[in-house]
């Protein structure tokens, strides 16, 4: 993760710089799916290690390859966004799609459970489903560069700035930092429950993994029903209001999961997976949905077209968090008492781990969305502004 901090910045830089005859973006989204479904499949098929120090480098090094492909499609793909339309509510429903998508992706990879198992829930099983995923995911990104051949795109301006240059610039942009800042927050309070999320249910709920399929198809269906209701509340209600409502309605669903014990109803899990499924789905749309905006709003009172960079800033925060977040709550817990191994959740825990690992994935996650919600008070992009610099940039193009 801390690797993707570095690159995904690069990435947009380069994307930014490049010229060809597929535009500035499109090449790296082919480029991406080759190598990264070059690394996912070399990641679950590792040779026979004899050394655990091997071994954990092979897993660092296959990983790399894996986050690298997926940079060189992620800080391009979300670019792309901010080029193929103006229209302020047009790229709410840009964004509906690509989430319906994603989604549609996690749906499918969520029988990753089941396959390894039916294929014997050994080391050998995992080199069929990684095969089959990989083939997914390269297929995937080659429709997408066929696809986007006839999409509107921007042209690279001749001005050339260092990278701190840009950095700092982009800094200047307040209602881009004020988006950065909320999207930040959302994902410590994401990647904190995600740390713990498998053992809370597995380990202390006693749920078994063909109940977890089950219930991440849940989330995943509400997930997909909600999409086109966020969209239009956010053209009715606005853009900003309404990712506030969907990160507040997250953080109470997961708050719940406080109240949450050992033989609970299944209808009361499912329940739950429908609320918070319900509910991400508008930050997942929200979010990117904005993110055009504050990169015209940089446009606008710059001239500059750095939709990559940009991009990037708002993919590093994902990853920064997914770096930071995770290694915290592992080393809570580990203060707390937490028993490592290799005996999968056989292993007893003390109470003092038990109780850690509740507030990991249900009161941390939850105190981190609502202050995203505080801090997206204080976006103030509304599209009466952008079309307020577009009609000065028509007036005074110079």
């Amino acid at each position: 993760k801390l690797y993707d901090v570095v690159t995904d910045p690069l990435m947009g830089i380069i994307s930014d710089r490049t010229e060809s005859r597929w535009g500035r973006r499109r090449p790296y989204l082919f480029l991406g799916g080759v190598v990264g479904a070059f690394g996912l499949v070399l990641l679950f098929v590792p040779p026979e290690f004899d050394n655990s120090t091997y071994l954990m480098t092979y897993f660092l090094v296959t990983l790399i390859i894996s986050y690298t492909g997926f940079t060189f499609f992620n800080v391009p793909h979300l670019a792309m966004a901010a080029e193929m339309t103006r229209s302020y509510h047009a790229r709410t429903i840009l964004m509906t799609y690509r989430t319906g998508f994603m989604m549609t992706g996690g749906f499918i990879a969520a029988s990753s459970f089941a396959l390894v198992q039916w294929l014997g829930n050994d080391r050998a099983a995992h080199a069929p489903v990684a095969l089959m995923f990989g083939a997914i995911m390269f297929l995937a990104c080659f429709l997408c560069f066929v696809g986007t051949a006839s999409a509107a795109h921007t042209k690279k301006t001749s001005h050339s700035y260092s990278i701190m240059e840009q950095i700092r610039s982009a800094l200047s942009n307040r209602p881009y930092v004020v988006l950065l800042s909320a999207k930040l927050c959302q994902l410590f309070g994401i990647s904190s429950a995600g740390a713990t999320a498998i053992y809370f249910k597995v380990g202390v709920l006693k749920l078994d993994y063909a109940f977890i399929t089950s219930y991440i198809m849940v989330v995943t269906i509400f997930s997909v029903v909600a999409l086109p209701v966020w969209a239009r509340a956010s053209k009715a209600l606005g853009k900003r209001d309404v990712y506030m409502a969907a990160a507040g309605g997250y953080a109470l669903v997961t708050l719940s999961w406080l109240l949450a014990a050992p033989g609970d109803p299944n209808m009361a899990i499912y329940i739950r997976g429908a609320c918070l499924g319900f509910a991400a789905a508008g930050m997942l749309i929200l979010g990117p949905a904005l993110l055009p905006d504050t990169i015209e709003y940089d446009f606008l009172k710059t001239g500059l077209r750095r939709e990559g960079i940009f991009a990037s800033f708002y993919t590093t925060m994902e990853k920064l968090a997914g770096a930071i977040g995770p290694s915290v709550i592992l080393l809570v817990l580990g203060w707390y008492g937490y028993e490592s191994g290799t005996e999968g959740w056989s292993v007893e825990q003390p109470q003092s781990a038990i109780s850690a690992s509740n507030a990991c994935a249900a009161g941390v996650p939850a105190v981190w969305c609502f202050l995203s919600v505080g801090v997206l008070y204080f976006y103030d992009l509304p599209e009466k502004e952008l079309e307020r610099l577009r009609g000065q940039l028509a007036n005074n193009p110079n």
